[in-house]
């Protein structure tokens, strides 16, 4: 048997996390963390690539007024995306490099849900509750979503799926989005899902990729 690991999917949330009054403010936006690089001693940079469905203008305003970062710019414009570089105002509530500490990957790390929905590969169930106790001493709302395997290339389920992929694809399926013409729009299944358009765009793309290399490579 493929050996296997453990993904933990967790939703974070503290009105003083990253970016969260940008967030609340703009909540059909997709952000997702890149990666942080330090500024100086207990500083950072972190970059973050958005996704809108509009024009980036209410997202631009808000992260103007967002307190926990400072200093945002562009630094790569897409058709349909941009990646910010931001520097963090305070580490106070910067908790993720404690999960590093602990023996976890950080896989991914959106926002949605008001916070933070973070992936990770985890050492073992010990770590994740160590890291579920200094979350909580930080005042974090801490929630495990998903504990699921996947095998050594990364496979998650039947066909590759993780379960929010999965997820995805059916509620696409029984609304209608994949008919002709479309009885469903991304719009439609975010609302049904719970999540931002940009967010169900994603998930979709991630899952078709997932089928394709696991069912006809």
């Amino acid at each position: 048997m493929a050996d296997t690991r453990l993904i933990a999917e967790i939703t974070l949330v503290h009105p003083e996390l990253v970016l969260t009054p940008t967030i609340e403010a703009v909540p059909e936006v997709t952000a997702e963390l890149e990666y942080q690089t330090f500024a100086g001693p207990g500083s950072y940079y972190l970059f973050f690539e958005v996704h809108d469905d509009d024009d980036f203008e209410r997202f631009d305003r808000a992260i103007e007024a967002d307190w926990t970062v400072s200093e945002p710019s562009v630094v790569i414009e897409g058709d349909d995306f941009r990646v910010y570089r931001m520097r963090l105002t305070s580490a106070e509530r910067l908790v993720l490099p404690r999960a590093a500490e602990l023996g976890m990957r950080i896989l991914r790390a959106e926002s949605g849900r008001g916070g933070w929905i973070v992936t990770l590969e985890v050492s073992d169930r010990e770590a994740l509750q160590a890291f579920r106790r200094h979350c909580e001493r930080m005042d974090v709302s801490f929630a495990v979503d998903r504990l699921y395997h996947v095998d050594e290339r990364g496979r998650a389920g039947k066909y590759g799926l993780t379960p929010i992929q999965r997820e995805t694809l059916l509620a696409a399926y029984d609304e209608g989005y994949f008919n002709d013409p479309r009885d469903a729009s991304v719009a439609d299944l975010a609302e049904t899902l719970g999540v931002s358009s940009s967010a169900v765009s994603a998930r979709l793309r991630r899952a078709m990729a997932a089928l394709v290399e696991n069912t006809m490579r």
